[in-house]
Parts: C-alpha cells; structure tokens; sequence
C-alpha cells in the first residue's frame, strides 16, 4: 500500500533532505519518508495562529475560518483548506539525524510559521506593522538562522530561539514588481542566489503552463545589490516544492551543468488545474531550451511532481 494513501489523499507542499511534507485530506501535516515509508505527524492545523476550527452541535468537525488581516474570517471545507492555506515548507535538516525544524510558507498572506518535530503547536512569525513582506521562498542558512525572500526580493534572516523568531532585514528589496515566481539558494561557495522564474500561459484545447525564462541574480549583501548571473559554471539548480538548491555537476556528474531543474509550484494554478499538464523540465541557460525529463509525462498531473533526493536514515531503528 503507498504511504501516501492514495493519489488523491495527500497533497505535497514541501520536499526537503528526503522528506515530504504532505497534507491530508482532514488538513493536517505529516513528514513522509518515501525511501523508508516513515511517517511523522506535525502539529494541527488547527494551532496555526490565522486557523479556527468550527465545530457542529455534536462536537464534529464541520469547517475552518482563516482569519484575514482586518477582514471577516473566510470558511473552508475540512478538506479544502490545504489547497488554500499551504504554499511550501522546508526542513532544517534530515529529521533522522536530530533536532529538525519545519518552516511552511502560507496563507493569508504569505505569512511564515515554524514547528520542531515534536512540537504540539505552530509558532508564528509576526510581520512588521507595514504591510506583511509576503514571502516566496526561505532556506537555513550554515549558522542556523532561517534566511526568507520577498516577492520584491527583499531578504531577512530569522533567529529562532523557542517560540520566537527575531528578524533583521539584510538585503533592500531590488525587484520593481512583485514576482510569485521567485527562489533563494546559496553555492557550495557561499554565494546567495535569487533566481526569478518566467512563465507563459498557452491557450488552446488546454490550457498550458510553460517556463520561457529562468533569471539568475547574485545577492552582494555588502553593497546591497544584487548582479546578473549569466551562466551557473559547473552547477545546477532544482527549483519548485523542494528546498531549492544549487548543486555542483563535478560531485553530481550526472547532472547538467549550466541547467535549472524545475517542477510546477504555481499557487493557483495548481489546485485550480489539476488535470492540465505539469510545467516539469530541464532548462538551459545557454540558449533558453527546456526539455522533458521524461515523455510523456501522464502520471505527472497529481499529486504535484516534487524534486527529492531520498534519505535511507530512520527515525526509528
């Protein structure tokens, strides 16, 4: 029997150190290992500071309210506020191997929230008293601390300490539009990288998702800004649900250098299209030619197509 209990059971928000992040269809979290068959529930959605469950007179689950900031709350199905609520998480590190913490990325507004396995809550990060940065990617950084990008490319380091997070914005926002699309990665070197990705809605008998373009910025936090980078060298990037990440083609020689790797993580586009193709592919950054990793490409549709590299390590040995 698969782990993940049937194609239309889960749904994955996040691929990290050979971990899924899945959601059920009651809404709720869980790391899955794939390589083992390992599974670890998270802390309820329920606990999630913008989530209230709504129970009917026998004390039953009936539905969620997501708080919106100065709004009236929204109601969602027990099984739709996955599609609405989560929109990408990340691990520290492999949970096997000791203390981990999960970052999810969510709704309303983009807003970060954290848990350590083990926890019985989410935590989470409140914004300043502007207007909510609305983030689009987050990695660890080697200290520790959890690094998140804008989606006008602005970048803030966390410390999370207990329950809380401290921020300092390290990085002005560069970008002059807001841009969904948007990923931060470090180089084995040290070098952050904000890649910003290009898409193309086709029309015809079916609607079609394609990436046209991959840009690649260094991130010079000293001079606070940020410098085209016109060929990766001898690295490779895999972008989409997973923790995003710069590979180097001289330890992974089977990897194309000077590529980006990418599976489909449009917000809506996602849930609203589940049986429309997926935007998966190899792109070069020479000439701007993606290819297929496969074709065809039937099983891809759901669930989402994820990058993950497995991990034999378990919990419980």
């Amino acid at each position: 029997r698969s782990p993940m209990g049937g194609s239309g059971r889960r749904t994955i928000i996040g691929s990290s150190h050979g971990w899924l992040v899945t959601a059920d269809a009651r809404s709720e979290l869980h790391l899955l290992n794939p390589a083992t068959g390992e599974q670890v529930a998270l802390p309820s959605v329920a606990t999630i500071e913008q989530v209230s469950p709504v129970l009917d007179r026998e004390g039953n689950l009936e539905r969620y309210d997501l708080s919106l900031h100065g709004d009236d709350p929204q109601p969602y199905g027990v099984d739709e506020l996955r599609g609405v609520l989560y929109l990408k998480a990340v691990l520290s590190c492999d949970p096997a191997l000791g203390d981990c913490t999960v970052v999810l990325i969510h709704n309303p507004y983009r807003d970060l929230s954290f848990a350590r396995v083990g926890d019985d809550k989410w935590h989470w990060i409140p914004s300043a008293p502007r207007e909510p940065p609305r983030y689009s990617d987050c990695i660890f950084g080697d200290d520790g601390a959890l690094y998140a990008m804008d989606l006008l490319g602005g970048m803030y380091r966390y410390a999370i300490e207990g329950s809380c997070a401290t921020r300092d914005m390290i990085f002005k926002e560069t970008s002059p539009f807001v841009a969904y699309n948007g990923y931060l990665s470090k180089t084995s070197c040290g070098s952050v990288l904000q890649i910003w990705r290009v898409k193309r809605k086709t029309r015809g008998e079916q609607e079609e998702m394609h990436t046209v373009d991959i840009e690649v910025y260094m991130a010079d936090i000293e001079k606070q800004q940020i410098v085209r980078v016109r060929t990766l060298g001898d690295y490779a990037l895999f972008i989409g649900h997973n923790y995003t990440c710069c590979l180097s083609t001289q330890d992974y020689p089977r990897l194309l250098r000077n590529h980006v790797y990418f599976t489909d993580d449009d917000e809506y586009w996602l849930i609203d299209s589940k049986d429309n193709r997926r935007d998966v592919g190899i792109l070069n950054l020479e000439d701007l030619s993606a290819t297929d990793v496969v074709s065809p490409q039937p099983w891809l549709n759901w669930p989402i197509p994820v990058w993950i590299t497995p991990s034999f390590n378990k919990i419980h040995k």
